[in-house]
């Protein structure tokens, strides 16, 4: 049997493209038929073509560091404040040591004003949230190539060679955004009077917990601490420290100074403090003051601390105190404010971005509305840049192994079953419609520069098939009806029809799912799916009522892969169906959930090993596994992700870095030497 490929002409009118094409195209001040979106996306793909950079796995070279400038400058709006005495030199400012910056094209100038997009109530969120334009105030950053930590609060770290102990040197003479000091001291009150209080944390992140017991902290003077784990912990530097996990609320380093009034253990007054502001207990106003995206008075460490927060924007400046200058002593950032504007909904942010609202635009981007951005960038003085996004699979999908009806159950275990849904996908048709042929055709897997990543697994079962499904779905007993429309379930035989949810985020879910549902019909498979919140969804699952699911296929580069895999292992979360019960077993240590089988057994245990060994055999285990079960199935991977950059923004890297959660996006770009050009 063989299967027509799709032309995007038809595709247009499979998802509905051409109607949001024309909105977003209407609000850029040109009406466009769909003759003239078709024409216009080839085009497009063209230039496409051109921009995207194909990553290779490539030998990681550590350059040395670059000297630290002897004299320093600052940006005009900073140096006048300092003759008028309302700031102190900037060479009072900065640390004894500052970070010195890799710059991207050129050094900078200083000034201007970056406006961006957000769809968060909170201060920041979109492409101003974490890594995007707003430095994270992590302890440690993440390598360009994502594969390892470099420094960035901290200036140096030691790890023991047993993996249980870690040493963090802090920058001399750091300081937070008001001027007070940044010590050992901020870590102190974070461990004793937030981690460990349970009115605070009632239960601090396993990440924190490593070996079933709270890590311990030494003070070994003003600006040195170590962490004491129960057992080996290697991920530590990587998953804490440099990207975010455990540090839920955006806490990292806290400071200690401003936090005390609101804590009952150094202010008695506490909760009559939190009443007078609408909470029941002092704990609840810690929490908020605590929030970077919640108070607006917090000191802070990042590029920018916010001014005057509104319901249409909140507006940022320029972090006197910022402790990284480039390679010739100028104080970072280069852009002096930065403005981000909160949108409703994803429409009224897109037909922004299509009438040249902002200077950057990047996290809620689709590769399907590239045609309208890049003409929208024409008019509006932009560029579009493409990066990789750094996922092994764009769009991947699951069936529920713990389904409740033992018949559905039974075939979704089976592996042909699952192979052949694999062998039915046409994944160049996929990558040619959705992606103008630059997406990896490949099994869901890491990505090619992990160190974990093998060719063999990113094909296994991922070639298109269709005369292999059909004949693995006839051995596995699933009779076609008499009509030769559906396969029928074996016991039941009832035609297999299929009917779930999803959210549609990150990537294009629908419009992939739209093309499988198709691909499926040709093996006789149905399903039937509806798009609904993410917070509907995240009930259903953790209910064990979802009999499918698919999600984005990150947590795939080395900074996260295997630290909590909902596609390599049963997980109890709203990311995956496959194993919700098995890894509510899991989790619960044999309390709740259901038992696995040995096989599912083992890949817990091989996370395990991976985790408290850093050992490359485990984790080749996990993944030959998936290979040969493909519990997880994949569509395309490392696909382009659309950047709508203004032309005088500079120093934004063209080739791309990775556009994904594992960087923390842009993140490891270093947002923090962008600068305009005159």
């Amino acid at each position: 049997m063989q299967q027509s490929k799709h032309t995007r002409r038809e595709f247009l009118r499979l998802t509905g493209l051409s109607a949001a094409s024309l909105a977003l195209a209407a609000c850029a001040g040109e009406p466009q038929t769909v003759e003239k979106i078709v024409k216009e996306t080839i085009v497009v793909e063209k230039e496409v073509e051109k921009q995207v950079t194909v990553l290779v796995e490539k030998e990681v070279v550590k350059e040395p560091p670059t000297p630290i400038p002897t004299k320093y400058k600052e940006s005009p709006l900073l140096a006048e404040r300092v003759a008028r005495g309302e700031l102190p030199n900037v060479d009072e400012r900065l640390p004894e040591e500052p970070r010195v910056c890799e710059v991207i094209e050129e050094v900078g100038a200083y000034g201007g004003t970056i406006t961006v997009s957000s769809l968060s109530s909170g201060l920041f969120g979109g492409d101003a949230g974490s890594g995007r334009v707003m430095d994270c105030p992590n302890w440690l950053r993440i390598s360009r190539d994502i594969t390892g930590a470099v420094p960035h609060i901290l200036k140096d770290w030691e790890v023991s060679e047993d993996y249980t102990e870690v040493t963090c040197y802090m920058r001399k003479g750091m300081k937070w955004s008001d001027g007070a000091p940044l010590t050992s001291t901020d870590i102190q009150f974070w461990y004793e009077d937030v981690l460990s209080n349970t009115e605070v944390t009632p239960l601090a992140h396993e990440w924190f917990r490593w070996g079933g017991e709270m890590m311990k902290l030494t003070l070994l003077d003003d600006y040195a601490f170590k962490l004491t784990f129960a057992q080996p912990h290697p991920s530590f530097v990587i998953v804490c420290m440099a990207h975010l996990y455990g540090f839920w609320g955006n806490q990292t380093f806290v400071p200690a100074h401003y936090l005390k009034q609101f804590h009952i253990r150094y202010n008695d007054k506490a909760n009559d403090l939190a009443k007078e502001k609408g909470f029941d207990f002092w704990y609840q106003l810690l929490g908020r003051e605590m929030n970077r995206a919640q108070s607006i008075e917090r000191p802070r460490l990042e590029t920018y601390v916010p001014l005057r927060d509104t319901p249409q924007m909140t507006f940022f400046e320029r972090n006197a105190y910022y402790h990284a200058v480039d390679p010739e002593g100028q104080q970072l950032p280069y852009i002096d404010k930065m403005n981000v504007d909160r949108c409703a909904d994803l429409s009224i942010m897109d037909a922004k971005v299509a009438g040249g609202t902002y200077d950057f635009a990047a996290q809620e981007l689709r590769i399907l509305f590239y045609t309208t951005y890049a003409d929208a960038a024409m008019q509006s003085n932009a560029r579009m840049l493409l990066w990789p996004s750094g996922k092994g699979g764009e769009v991947v999908y699951n069936v529920n192994m713990n389904w409740p009806d033992e018949e559905w159950r039974q075939v979704f275990s089976d592996d042909r079953f699952r192979h052949a849904l694999s062998l039915a996908i046409n994944r160049a048709d996929i990558n040619n419609v959705i992606y103008f042929g630059n997406a990896a055709e490949t099994q869901m897997t890491v990505i090619p520069v992990s160190r974990h990543y093998r060719p063999e697994f990113a094909q296994a079962y991922a070639s298109f098939d269709l005369d292999q499904a059909n004949a693995l779905l006839d051995d596995l007993g699933l009779e076609w009806n008499a009509a030769h429309t559906h396969r029928l379930w074996p016991v039941s035989q009832q035609p297999i029809i299929i009917a779930w949810d999803l959210v549609e985020t990150e990537t294009p879910k629908g419009p992939i799912t739209e093309l499988v549902t198709e691909y499926w019909k040709a093996i006789g498979i149905e399903i039937q799916w509806k798009s609904v919140t993410r917070t509907l969804l995240t009930q259903k699952i953790v209910a064990n009522e979802e009999p499918m699911s698919l999600w984005h296929g990150d947590e795939t580069a080395d900074t996260l892969f295997l630290r909590r895999s909902y596609s390599f292992l049963p997980y109890e979360g709203d990311e995956s169906t496959w194993g919700i019960l098995w890894g509510r077993w899991w989790n619960t240590g044999g309390d709740q959930g259901e038992e696995p089988p040995e096989m599912i057994k083992q890949l817990f245990e091989w996370q395990e090993e991976y985790n408290i060994t850093d050992s490359n055999e485990p984790a080749r285990k996990v993944l030959e596994s998936q290979a040969e079960h493909v519990w997880t199935i994949g569509t395309v991977g490392m696909a382009p992700h659309p950047l709508f950059v203004r032309n005088n923004l500079r120093n934004v890297t063209e080739g791309g870095g990775f556009w994904t959660w594992d960087s923390l996006w842009a993140y490891p770009e270093f947002p923090e030497q962008w600068f305009f050009k005159e």
